[in-house]
């Protein structure tokens, strides 16, 4: 059975007779009648008892209008559904963020533009959420480091400098301005390996021949910032993810003149899409 011929028939018995319902699918009247007859003959039964005037459903050919009449509705919906999808009147957009507020003024952004698109923004370091863009579990990661393998396309959208942050109770560093030299003597609680951070902070230390030997490795940024302010040691974070909150002070960091960047990561192979492709063009 080809969809044709169902096409074909449920236009006749819809609009009852061979001419109207060809009318109506733009057909001749011969092919819908070729159509209905090859169905007829291809299944050894007869679909419509054929007079003068009209045609008239049998018994079988009642029930297959019913089948077909949800065939069609089905296409109708899914013609509905794709349309509303391409202009952007419907879908679901999944954003992997080590931390939101780097993502937070464009997502204000697009949800001005396309209010009608659901957002949903899931957290995690650098290495997992590449790891999720490419099972596909998520549609865009923001991470601190550009990706340049081929399957990859990255936006830059922001640089921040690093900065050092104690409790205002338990202040090691006792001063505002320091340098990693004096900062890797106080105890410290840093990121897990996968977070950019931490990368970027044991980099720089490499650099300079100094080790950190005092450290409490904590998963999450919420969570070190919760160790640092219970006066566990100073942590390290750029500065514009420092939250301003009364337990804690910013230490400036003299001698880093590192960039914490962040970029916007999608598949090239779906950039074409065009629900990927309306964010990318607000970056």
């Amino acid at each position: 059975m080809r969809y044709t011929q169902l096409k074909a028939f449920h236009a006749v018995a819809k609009w009852g007779g061979f001419s109207r319902g060809a009318e109506k699918i733009n057909l001749t009247q011969p092919a819908v009648s070729d159509h209905v007859r090859n169905l007829e003959e291809t299944y050894g039964i007869q679909l419509f008892i054929r007079g003068r005037r009209m045609v008239e459903l049998t018994d079988v050919g009642r029930k297959l209008y019913v089948l077909a009449e949800r065939m069609l509705e089905t296409e109708t919906a899914a013609q509905q559904l794709l349309s509303r999808a391409g202009g952007l009147k419907e879908g679901h957009l999944i954003i992997g963020a080590d931390a939101a507020v780097h993502i937070l003024p464009l997502l204000k952004r697009f949800r001005t533009r396309y209010p009608d698109i659901t957002l949903s923004v899931t957290t995690g370091n650098s290495d997992n959420l590449i790891e999720k863009l490419e099972r596909l579990e998520i549609d865009f990661a923001i991470v601190a480091t550009e990706q340049v393998a081929g399957q990859f396309e990255s936006r830059l959208l922001s640089q921040d400098d690093f900065a050092a942050f104690s409790s205002k109770q338990h202040d090691f560093c006792q001063c505002k301005l320091v340098d990693l030299a004096k900062l890797v003597t106080c105890p410290l609680v840093l990121r897990e390996h996968g977070s950019a951070t931490r990368r970027l902070f044991d980099q720089a230390c490499r650099e300079r021949g100094l080790e950190a030997n005092n450290i409490i490795e904590i998963e999450g940024r919420e969570a070190a910032r919760e160790a640092v302010a219970a006066g566990l040691g100073v942590g390290v974070v750029s500065k514009a993810e420092f939250v301003d909150d009364d337990r804690l002070d910013m230490i400036e960091i003299s001698d880093w003149d590192e960039k914490m960047t962040e970029w916007l990561v999608c598949l090239k192979s779906r950039t074409d899409l065009h629900i990927i492709s309306a964010l990318l063009e607000l970056v």
